[in-house]
């Protein structure tokens, strides 16, 4: 049947997702995402056109996932837990990167953002996303009487702080050193304690 893919499209995302995670963006060729896939090279430009298309779709499906997590991670009904959890999952997933690429989107903001005024409108829906889940969060911590600051300017903070957590592991590979950036950050944050 014609247009019909003969590969598992999800498994294609994700094993892109580590190539450009690996190589970067720019030095990422179809020839490599060929290799690594499994799946004739013109397969995938018959399936995504070029390496931009493959990298979009390979960045929403990362991101879906992640903002997926997020989510999950903020379930906690006590808002500090929540937050303090997510955070310590943040680095636990970054140490356990074996093969220390670091963030996907992190990686991405540093290098094909600046190059690529559609893959900076992606970052930027991602961000926006993960400002959205957080502030939502803050705001039913507001209704609950956890939390007494302002939800808006705090999801800022946070998202610019998970960020700033991923860039700590690229340099430094030290999760005691983000552990102690987020506890503080916590710290200061005016949640109430939930009795």
């Amino acid at each position: 049947m014609v247009g019909t893919r003969k590969f598992n499209e999800e498994k294609v995302l994700d094993i892109a997702v580590d190539v450009f995670s690996r190589k970067g963006f720019n030095a990422t060729t179809m020839l490599d995402l060929a290799e690594e896939t499994g799946v004739q090279r013109g397969s995938l430009y018959n399936a995504y056109q070029n390496k931009n298309v493959l990298f979009f779709k390979a960045f929403s499906h990362y991101t879906d996932n992640f903002l997926m997590f997020i989510e999950k991670e903020l379930q906690n009904s006590d808002a500090k837990k929540a937050f303090t959890q997510l955070l310590k999952t943040v680095v636990e997933r970054l140490c356990n990167d074996k093969e220390v690429r670091g963030c996907f989107s992190t990686r991405a903001i540093m290098e094909a953002a600046q190059k690529c005024p559609d893959i900076q409108l992606c970052l930027t829906r991602f961000l926006d996303g993960l400002e959205v889940i957080m502030k939502n969060r803050l705001e039913q911590a507001i209704k609950d009487k956890q939390f007494i600051g302002d939800a808006q300017a705090t999801a800022r903070y946070l998202v610019a702080l998970t960020r700033g957590i991923a860039v700590i592991e690229r340099v430094y590979n030290d999760k005691d050193r983000m552990t102690e950036v987020y506890q503080t950050a916590l710290e200061y944050m005016p949640f109430k304690q939930v009795l």
